[in-house]
């Protein structure tokens, strides 16, 4: 039985370099996989696109998540021998961009709530945009542009960005702009007191880190 990864990007998103120790050498979909006792490689979930990078001088070419929680890092090279301490280093260029768009992502859900009274009922993540999935066939000119410029005020007005996980009473209190697809541990993302939603990711510490957010069709 392979111990729960810990996963080092819930402490802190902006950790580019660690030290781990290898568990297990393993495959996941035919391909050579390292199972780490910690890391800071985000799995794809949520939207959000799996973390590369190096591990040992390894290439980390995708990280994805077991059916059972496990978090394997999928290598192209020779990996290292289960036991071994090793360094792990993510693309940071790449995941900043991955931060940016998720955090965009909440913030454009919740203007398009406000807005719009148009809920998200999924988004997908890109490298350098993302789609949000809404219910109405099609949303006026005039309120897209009223979400957009809500997102961009929030951004220029530089709110904090906090995710934490909640007790029950503080989970309960919480005005969540959707319910949580998990029952317990549930880790929430707050922009500010503008949005609160349930969520894995990883995001920006500040909305002006964001830039500005812009709806492209």
């Amino acid at each position: 039985i392979v111990a729960m990864t810990r996963r080092l990007y819930h402490d802190d998103a902006y950790l580019r370099r660690f030290d781990a120790e290898v568990v297990a050498i393993t495959t996941y979909k035919a391909k050579l996989a390292i199972v780490l006792d910690q890391t800071a490689f985000y799995p794809e979930a949520g939207g959000q696109l799996g973390d590369r990078g190096q591990l040992a001088g390894v290439a980390v070419i995708d990280t994805q998540e077991t059916d059972d929680g496990t978090i394997v890092h999928l290598i192209s090279g020779e990996p290292p021998a289960a036991g071994t301490q090793v360094t792990g280093e993510i693309d940071w260029e790449r995941r900043r961009q991955h931060m940016a768009q998720h955090t965009a992502q909440h913030l454009l859900s919740g203007a398009l709530l406000d807005r719009a009274q148009e809920p998200t009922v999924s988004a997908r993540l890109g490298e350098s945009a993302l789609t949000i999935d809404v219910s109405r066939d099609r949303i006026p000119e005039g309120e897209l542009a009223g979400a957009e410029e809500l997102a961009n005020d929030i951004i220029d007005d530089d709110l904090a960005i906090r995710a934490w996980f909640p007790g029950p009473d503080e989970l309960a209190a919480l005005k969540l702009r959707r319910d949580p697809k998990v029952a317990a541990d549930i880790r929430v993302v707050a922009i500010g007191a503008f949005d609160f939603s349930p969520c894995g990711g990883t995001h920006c510490a500040r909305t002006s880190q964001l830039g500005a957010v812009r709806i492209t069709g």
